[in-house]
């Protein structure tokens, strides 16, 4: 096709420069563009015209056209853009040349395909949204083939696929080589195999739970019987681009054809899917006959796949009958069949998937005869279970839905209802051509429905008799024309640029009239009010972000375009240079064109017959606005715009303002991007909530439950029981409002309506088996995550790999890859890639796997691996898998490092900088402040060698582009520090600087300044070394290391510290924490418990010394360390002033208590007592309810949680044995099996980190002399993947049919009633049921926690700048406030600071407010202040604390204060954790003279005391054996502080005292002497005393003789 002309500046010359006035082009084509294509720069368009095959291109908005002379007229029949590259697009053409494009259309490339391709309606190609590279093409294969009664040649035609990996780059390159074969686009099966459609798993953004490679494919298959057909999913037009129509049809004259011709074999279609580009595959499969191979429920093949946001859905065609089964997956391996509750005579043989949130599914099903209406419905979270949103809703034909977003706002949605839907059930003539359409509108997602209110005025100024009841029935109200009739291409209602602003087509009345006699309205707040502004109906279209209107009647030919700059309010017209029949009118999606085209054909004049596109550019009627894109602000041209539609600014839970142009402003936008909205949630109410599943609006608008009640598992078993209910409500899917304790979602506590049977205790168990793998030296696994691909090498060099979780192994022969590769000394694993794994070699080979060992390829390294032994010799980075960083170097002796970068894969590197002493990819997965490549390394400042001795500095550099050019910024350290080590922590670099010859921490939150970490005023941190461990909610958990530690080996202890929310200021929640010398400590975050830390303090850390060993006590903290307590003894221990005390990583190297997926499950080894006991005799402990209480379960101490904490499995450690138990009902009973046919040393058990069904025992076998083989190990792996035949299920609607439980963690202490609140909120969790027989499955992932926003209290803040945490946990100023007024009298008050500020991670609600300001004493820093504390009586005995604040108070009425802060604030002595009945009336205090944070308090009465072993902070009770006799009562041990002498009453009324010791803190007693003179006994050794013997004990004894004997 030839360009007709393009209109000169001559014919512009006219309207060009009046004011207001937009610039008029007018360009004529011979034939119509059939499609327009926009780029992400709207600036540049493509045109497609289909009659004479040829592109155009325009780079100005569409002013000037030229066709495309790289592709010859006649080829083009296609044109795609690359959804997820902006500058990508296709031309595609019938045969196997086609052409793309990579800079918008300015040059072209071409490129061969082996078919031609696909034109069964589906896209010919499939792009990849991560890997935008990869994608698929399908293509046609024909054959003429002669067979059957019919006498003449045919053609049979089948589709392809095929796929790359380089955007078709080497096809490019092999086209312009004279290749025109497409060798170089790699066939995904064999030519036998057809397909009717493949997908990338990773078709949408939203959806990355599969592998990158993951690909499905409709797979076409012969069936043996019930000769059918089926139709192909029907894409709809550009007004439907975003919905998806599933249909399933049954053709006669198909069947017909199959009879005659004995030779065409029916088929139909199954899913398939591979994650290794069909090197291997799967059949997916939905259920009993659902997998698309025949079967007795469904049989008909699966009928379309697509994905949707974060969905898989699937349509699952029945094999007599056009009904189908809509299933969904949200991780492509489980999928559940989707519940839609259907009206009565609905039948689900259409379903029409519209557009979705990441949040929910919205589907149409077809329920009428005339095919004219359908019922929407809407989702829960994971797309399974369904609720009503709008009944009757229209429908067309070919299944597109009158039900359209408005674009540009959150949740509103326009549909059109049919009215008189009972007479369309009659049929065609009655159903299509009479139907009466209503417009509804939705802003809360479809939860709820209004009509449109009619405007205030006509077009004659004449007011709508519209009253509120008419406009709420629907009798008097604004209809407009949606999806099925509007004449507007694309999106319908509004665009994103342009928030709130909608233009229309409709008519006000009871009814939706018909386009001619409709007119044109305007809704400046979307939706919610219109107004009236043109007569007749229009084409429309907004450009420059909502700034111009353009309005065009399209009923006949114009030589006139209206358009408005004021918001609607007047409206002008630009003339045209001819007459014209407007067909559309377009600009791109976002709206942020300032130009609108209008396309169309000439009906007179000098272009008669031509295909007009003309265009109205807006970009200079005025000057731009001033507004900044990344700071958005109003000022006098731009207005804030807050979507009303519940009369408190709040739409879907939270308060969205939106920037726009005021209607009025003198100014264009030119934008390139949409404003964000600044969004803020508020707190729920009844507007954010809709019924549940099952359950009904009734008359008044309150959910009623329809049908029978559903009672839980497990509840109701008993006359008169209660449970917990559904209340009928749930919050809307996508809802983002604040949880409060008035929602009407919280379960509901019921009666029973029945008692229910009970469920089997114990189900039958199926076989356990084994498999032993024998390898030579010591093994060392890696666990691909969440698969049952695990690779082993050994300290022989022996590699191995199975898929099946150890039940086979095969030994892998680099060898086959390259006889000179070597044998594997180094095995590391892509810590974002877990398909991914990395081999080196001892002949400084590297190889890699991208399919979990299966394959292996050579990569060629720069360099040979350094030889100072600086790990890790690879890093990975988290925002591409191909970029590696290499750790290279020179030979030695002087030698250095030389650090590599890659960003394909080892393809190329470059060579980032040398001397290094270490080097990470700066970005994580939470770290993002640096650029996306950035290299962060420490390195040498000179050219010295590091292998040699030298003074050069180490500094710290970011290299931003270690691709190319190695440029770099410094991360200058404080004055007088040098980093000596790095780690990029959370959301923070951590460095470790020496300053002045001590270790000091230095944190940086950016990346390019580094500060000192500031510990609390008074607290002198002199760290040797300092362990970060776990972060949670953007802090810093510290430990550091007193210098203790490196005085005595093994002795070592420090102290626990955490972070503000930018990570500089630390505050003490821990003392005395126990460290190993290697730097472990024994802290650890329980995996699957928010907020909940185990610790092991050393109780006896002042007297630690020769001969002196750590006694280590256990606490718990449920609230991320703010307060610790005491664990509780199992309930059948037989001591009451006990505790459980663990074993921790500081002890044990594999000491993890829980498991992520099994919330609150935790096993434990340890022992019940007043401290920790020896290893050897050490027990087993299991917690279900997160640590608050404890069962024995054994005393086997090696311990793994499988299939998500299903099941259980415990083994001997450092013993023989040939045995393991397991129990599979949450340790209710156990079972031995016996996996070894001689006594072995078990060194390790290990399961992987997903819902596998094995254990893997690493053992080594005993030799012939008694000891151990090192040598050789075993493997033995222990396969219960027969235990249960049934998979678990999990319903959150219908809980009789779960097999899970929800579980709430409570306080494990004085508030165990409470739930437990992390950061403002309450968590409660799916977890398997302990007795439910089945197993959870290596797929299975847990649905959304149950969340339930808590009030606000001290731990929802964090200290404002100046301010530090006393022992209460309060904020309190440290020195003079800077923020005091200048000449402030000493005495007077001023406003203040509260010293708090809000933690930016918190949710909580309502409650405390410490934010507030609050009343401040003048005065100068360190000035006498006096605190007054009224005391119940006058005061006995006071006692301080060495090493603290606190202090305590005993008054004559014999009660006890506690004061953390050196009697500011005073409080009672707290009651222990775990006790009852403890004394309130004390004798005397009585301080440990060795042990500074030891104090006892004496009872007045019983035998029931009181100590504190953390300076009165929290309590523990210690039984008496006697009530006191002398004066002090207990007498104490210079090393051990659980050995105590008391001196009590005698049972003999002869003797005045008796002497008894303890050696466990009172647990047990034993008597030394009887008639004890007033001296008592005491140790004989003491701090001074060091010869005599530990245990030697004086007593004096009283004589008859009047004295005392020793």
């Amino acid at each position: 096709m030839r360009l007709a002309r393009v209109a000169g500046t001559l014919a512009l010359a006219v309207v060009a420069w009046a004011r207001d006035t937009p610039i008029v082009h007018h360009t004529y084509f011979e034939s119509s563009l059939n499609k327009l294509l926009y780029f992400k720069n709207p600036a540049t368009l493509l045109g497609l015209d289909r009659t004479s095959g040829t592109v155009h291109r325009s780079s100005d908005y569409g002013a000037k056209w030229t066709a495309i002379s790289d592709i010859p007229s006649g080829k083009a029949s296609r044109l795609y853009a690359h959804p997820f590259e902006p500058k990508m697009a296709f031309v595609l053409t019938e045969d196997t040349e086609h052409w793309v494009t990579r800079n918008e259309g300015a040059t072209w490339e071409q490129f061969s395909t082996p078919l031609a391709p696909t034109t069964s309606g589906e896209r010919a190609i499939s792009f990849h949204a991560h890997r935008t590279r990869w994608m698929l093409f399908t293509g046609e294969r024909c054959t003429e083939e002669t067979a059957g009664w019919w006498p003449f040649p045919r053609l049979v035609c089948h589709d392809e696929a095929f796929y790359t990996k380089d955007g078709f780059e080497q096809a490019v390159r092999d086209h312009k080589a004279g290749d025109r074969t497409g060798t170089a686009i790699t066939a995904l099966m064999d030519k036998s195999r057809a397909v009717a459609k493949c997908i990338w798993a990773r078709h949408t953004l939203e959806f990355q739970e599969m592998a990158e490679e993951a690909i499905f494919c409709l797979e076409i298959v012969p069936l043996d019987n019930d000769k059918r057909t089926l139709s192909e999913p029907v894409k709809q037009s550009a007004t439907n681009a975003t919905k998806v129509h599933y249909a399933h049809r049954r053709s006669l004259s198909d069947d017909l054809a199959g009879m005659l011709d004995g030779l065409a074999k029916p088929k139909t279609e199954r899913l398939i899917v591979s994650e290794d580009f069909f090197a291997t595959h799967r059949v997916v499969s939905f259920g009993s006959g659902n997998d698309g191979r025949g079967g007795d429920r469904a049989g008909g093949g699966v009928v379309a796949i697509s994905v949707v946001k974060n969905f898989l859905l699937a349509a699952i065609g029945h094999a007599h009958s056009d009904e189908m089964d809509l299933f969904v997956s949200q991780d492509g391996h489980e999928w559940a069949e989707s519940h839609v509750p259907l009206p009565p005579g609905a039948r689900e043989d259409a379903y029409t998937v519209l557009e979705s949130t990441k949040y929910a599914v919205f589907i149409d099903v077809e329920s009428s005869a005339s095919n004219v209406a359908g019922s929407l419905y809407r989702s829960n979270s994971n797309g399974t279970y369904y609720t009503m949103s709008l009944e009757h809703t229209h429908r067309a034909r070919d299944g597109a839905v009158d039900v359209e977003r408005v674009h540009g706002v959150t949740g509103v949605v326009i549909a059109n209802q049919v009215s008189n839907w009972d007479n369309a059930q009659k049929g065609d003539i009655l159903g299509r051509h009479d139907i009466k359409l209503r417009s509804r509108i939705s802003f809360d997602d479809g939860a709820t429905w209004r009509y449109l209110r009619a405007p205030a005025k006509d077009a004659d100024g004449q007011k709508y008799a519209c009253s509120d009841s008419q406009w709420e029935s629907g009798e008097c109200a604004l209809h407009v024309h949606s999806v099925t009739s509007t004449r507007t291409p694309g999106r319908v209602f509004g665009a994103r640029a342009a928030p709130g602003i909608v233009l229309a087509v409709g008519s006000v009345g009871a009814q939706l009239l018909e386009w001619r006699d409709c007119d044109t309205f305007l809704s400046r707040d979307g939706g919610l009010t219109w107004t009236f502004v043109l007569k007749g109906a229009h084409h429309v279209q907004m450009a420059d972000s909502g700034t111009a209107l353009v309005a065009v009647s399209d009923l006949d030919a114009v030589s006139e375009m209206q358009y408005s700059v004021d918001g609607g309010l007047k409206w002008k017209t630009v003339a045209l240079e001819t007459t014209i029949r407007v067909t559309s009118l377009v600009v791109d999606d976002d709206g942020l064109s300032p130009v609108v085209l209008a396309a169309g054909s000439v009906r007179s004049g000098t272009h008669a017959h031509a295909q007009a596109v003309i265009s109205l550019d807006f970009d200079a009627v005025y000057k731009q606005c001033v507004v900044d894109a990344n700071d958005p602000k109003p000022n006098s041209e731009m207005e804030k715009f807050v979507l009303d539609a519940h009369d408190t600014g709040c739409v879907m839970g939270h308060r969205a303002e939106y920037l726009r142009r005021k209607p009025d402003a003198k100014c264009v936008l030119r934008l390139n991007r949409v404003l964000e909205p600044q969004l803020t949630d508020c707190a729920c109410t009844d507007h954010d909530f809709e019924c549940d599943y099952n359950y009904d609006r009734d008359s008044s608008g309150k959910c009623q439950l329809e049908g029978s009640m559903v009672v839980p598992k497990g509840q109701c078993r008993n006359k008169g029981d209660r449970f917990m209910a559904s209340s009928g409500y749930r919050r809307i899917p996508g809802n983002t409002c604040t949880p409060t304790s008035r929602d009407p979602d919280a379960p509901i506590e019921r009666p029973c309506p029945q008692a229910q049977p009970d469920t089997p205790s114990s189900p039958k168990l199926g076989p356990v088996t084994h498999h032993t793998l024998r390898v030579k030296g010591e093994p060392r696994l890696m666990v691909f995550p969440n698969s049952t691909d695990y690779l082993l090498m050994t300290s022989e060099q022996q590699l191995f790999r199975t898929d099946s979780e150890g039940t086979k192994w095969i030994e892998i022969d680099l060898a086959t890859v390259d006889s000179k590769i070597g044998r594997p000394v180094y095995l590391a694993e892509h810590k974002y890639d877990t398909h991914r794994a990395f081999v080196y070699t001892d002949r400084d080979v590297l190889l890699f796997t991208k399919d979990r060992g299966a394959t292996w390829t050579r990569i060629n390294v720069p360099a040979k691996a350094n030889a100072l032994h600086i790990r890790p010799l690879l890093d990975f980075s988290a925002e591409d898998p191909d970029w590696l960083l290499f750790v290279g170097g020179t030979e030695c002796p002087n030698c250095h490092t030389e650090i590599y970068a890659s960003r394909d894969n080892g393809s190329h590197w470059n060579r980032v900088t040398t001397r290094a002493t270490k080097c990470l990819f700066a970005r994580t997965l939470e770290f993002h402040t640096l650029p996306p490549a950035s290299v962060v390394c420490t390195g040498y400042d000179g050219k010295s060698e590091q292998d040699q001795p030298h003074d050069s500095p180490i500094e710290v550099r970011v290299f931003t582009e270690p691709f190319g050019k190695s440029t770099h910024h410094t991360i200058k350290a404080p004055d007088g520090c040098e980093v000596g080590e790095f780690h990029v922590y959370g959301q923070f670099m951590v460095f470790a600087a020496v300053c002045k010859d001590e270790l000091r921490m230095c944190v940086s939150d950016d990346g390019r300044t580094m500060y000192e970490a500031r510990f609390p005023p008074g607290v002198h941190v002199r760290a040797d070394a300092f362990t970060l461990l776990p972060a949670h909610a953007g802090t810093v958990l510290l430990d550091v290391e007193s210098v203790r530690s490196s005085e005595q080996w093994g002795s070592g202890y420090g102290e626990l510290f955490s972070s503000n929310s930018n990570g500089t200021h630390f505050h003490r929640v821990l003392q005395h924490t126990n460290r190993a010398p290697s730097g472990s400590v024994d802290v650890e975050r329980v995996a699957g418990l928010r907020g909940m830390l185990l610790a092991n303090r050393v109780s006896n850390a002042d007297a630690l010394g020769p001969g002196v060993h750590k006694r280590l006590h256990t606490v718990a903290s449920w609230d991320d360390g703010l307060s610790w307590h005491a664990l509780p003894p199992p309930s059948d221990a037989k001591c009451d002033d006990c505790s459980l005390h663990l074993f921790g990583p500081a002890m044990l190297g594999n000491a993890h208590f829980g498991a992520p997926l099994a919330p609150g499950t935790m096993i434990g080894v340890g022992s019940v007592g007043t401290h920790l006991g020896r290893y050897m005799q050490s027990r087993t402990y299991m917690s279900r309810d997160g640590g608050v209480t404890w069962t024995d379960i054994g005393d086997e101490a090696q311990h793994v949680l499988v299939d998500h904490g299903a099941l259980i499995v415990l083994v001997a450690d450092a013993k023989p044995t040939d045995t393991l138990r397991y129990s599979a009902d949450g340790g209710v009973s156990w079972t031995n099996y016996r996996f070894s046919d001689t006594q072995v040393l078990v060194d390790s058990i290990e399961a992987g980190d997903g819902g596998g069904q094995r254990v893997l025992l690493s053992t080594r076998p005993f030799v012939e002399s008694g000891g151990i083989s090192l040598d050789e190990s075993l493997l033995v792996t222990v396969d219960f993947s027969q235990l249960h035949a049934q998979k678990c299920v999990l319903d959150e609607r219908d809980h009789t049919r779960s097999d899970f439980e929800l579980w709430t963690p409570r306080w494990g202490s004085s508030r165990r009633d409470a739930s437990i609140c992390i950061l403002g909120a309450s968590t409660s969790y799916w977890r398997r049921s302990p007795l439910a027989p089945c197993f959870v499955g290596d797929s299975f992932a847990p649905p959304s926690t149950r969340t339930h926003l808590c009030e606000c209290s001290i731990s929802d803040y964090e200290c404002d700048e100046g301010f530090w945490r006393n022992d209460y946990g309060e904020c309190v100023l440290d020195g003079a406030d800077p923020e005091q007024p200048h000449g402030c009298r000493d005495g007077t008050e001023y406003e203040g600071r509260s010293g708090y500020r809000r933690m930016a991670q918190t949710q909580c609600t309502n409650g405390l407010d410490l934010m507030r300001p609050v009343q401040r004493l003048c005065g100068r820093a360190g000035g006498v202040h006096a605190n007054a504390y009224v005391l119940d009586a006058p005061i006995a005995d006071i006692q301080y604390f060495a090493n603290s604040p606190h202090m305590v108070v005993r008054t004559d009425t014999g009660k006890v204060h506690v004061s953390l802060d050196e009697g500011s604030k005073w409080t009672v002595l707290p009651a222990p954790d775990y006790a009852e009945h403890t004394p309130t009336e004390f004798l005397s205090i009585i301080r440990h003279p060795y042990f500074e944070d030891y104090a006892y308090f004496v009872p007045r009465d019983g035998k029931t005391a009181l100590y504190t072993d953390d300076e009165a902070r929290t309590t523990r009770v210690l039984h008496l054996p006697s009530v006191p006799a002398l004066h002090p009562p207990l007498r104490f041990h210079p090393e051990y502080p659980d050995w105590l002498l008391f001196m009590g009453k005698c049972t003999d009324p002869q003797c005045s005292a008796q002497g008894f010791v303890s050696r466990d803190h009172g647990l047990h007693w034993d008597t030394i002497h009887g008639a004890l003179g007033p001296a008592g006994c005491a140790f004989l050794r003491t701090d001074r005393a060091h010869k005599p013997h530990r245990q030697s004990i004086a007593c004096a004894r009283h004589i008859d003789t009047g004295g005392d004997v020793v």
